[in-house]
């Protein structure tokens, strides 16, 4: 049982790493408003002005969610409530990404503007991959959870 627990707490790390690599990565796409620039000559200003607001934000929060998964991830027993805390998080967030793409088509919304689903044509497909990480980021927390209840 002991060398399960510690096979799922390297997983578990290996996952977060993966998931703060990936989360500056996000965060950059939302920072440099890489994602505004099909719509730089089409939408008014107004709402180009909120659009960069929001994504800026967004990467600030992003880069900070990033910096707080590679800190846990150095000791996941030390921030085992911030692990918890997180995945119950994470599996709103999944439940709410299959909501959103089960209620709107974003690949066909976002078709004549590429740039805003980052000219990825199965953007619906990717958001329930995302949820699907999010699934299983909850599985792996609570595994750990479990496992290091038993030690």
């Amino acid at each position: 049982m002991i060398l399960m627990g510690q096979n799922i707490e390297k997983i578990l790390r290996y996952f977060l790493n993966i998931l703060g690599c990936y989360l500056i990565f996000d965060g950059a796409i939302h920072l440099f408003n890489i994602r505004l620039l099909s719509v730089a000559g089409i939408w008014p200003n107004s709402a180009l002005s909120y659009a960069t607001l929001l994504d800026t934000i967004y990467a600030s929060f992003v880069f900070l969610a990033a910096v707080l998964i590679f800190t846990a991830q150095k000791d996941l027993k030390k921030y085992t409530n911030l692990l918890f805390a997180s995945s119950i998080w994470a599996l709103m967030h999944g439940f709410l990404l299959i909501y959103l793409t089960s209620s709107q088509n974003f690949t066909l919304s976002f078709w004549s503007l590429s740039s805003l689903s980052v000219w990825i044509p199965f953007y619906n497909q990717y958001l329930l991959f995302e949820a699907l990480l999010a699934f299983i980021y909850v599985i792996l927390v609570f595994a750990y959870l479990k496992s290091s209840k038993s030690k």
